[in-house]
């Protein structure tokens, strides 16, 4: 089995990790070493409630390795008429799929989302062909937006 927490700064290492073979998949090129600033900067602020990113993290119990987790940050959205979460990021590694973990990630951040007042939603974008994602959102509850994304990349 395993467990929901919030990441420690050790963790760091291995959430880059997880960030590199999501982007990886995803065929976009990303540094390692950027990737593990962002996980770093994730790690250090989640310490702090105060912070605007909320992440856990899946560990598994006998090995206590991190399989999975979710990143999301508050903003204030019009499609929900204030506060709300965007899940940035839900990856769990492919020996770990299909027993859960994205789910109980997904049921973590909704529960913790449903606890505060002052949260009125929570968006996110599943990549085109991502079945599983798409039935697992859709069994939760969320809603599909005929939409599109598009992203400028700035710098290298």
């Amino acid at each position: 089995m395993f467990k929901i927490e919030v990441p420690t700064i050790s963790d760091s290492d291995r959430m880059a990790v997880l960030f590199q073979e999501d982007m990886k998949q995803l065929g976009v090129s990303v540094s390692e070493d950027r990737l593990l600033q962002v996980a770093q900067t994730i790690t250090h602020a989640v310490q702090d409630d105060a912070s605007p990113i909320v992440t856990w993290v899946a560990r598994m119990d006998e090995t206590d390795q991190v399989v999975g987790l979710i990143v999301a940050h508050y903003f204030n959205s019009l499609k929900f008429g204030g506060k709300a979460l965007w899940i940035e990021e839900l990856y769990v590694t492919p020996s770990a799929r299909r027993h859960g973990v994205g789910r109980a990630l997904v049921e973590h951040l909704l529960d913790f989302a449903e606890t505060k007042n002052d949260i009125f939603g929570i968006d996110l974008e599943a990549y085109h062909g991502n079945t599983p994602a798409s039935i697992l959102y859709r069994s939760l509850g969320f809603q599909r937006l005929g939409r599109e994304r598009f992203y400028y990349r700035i710098r290298d």
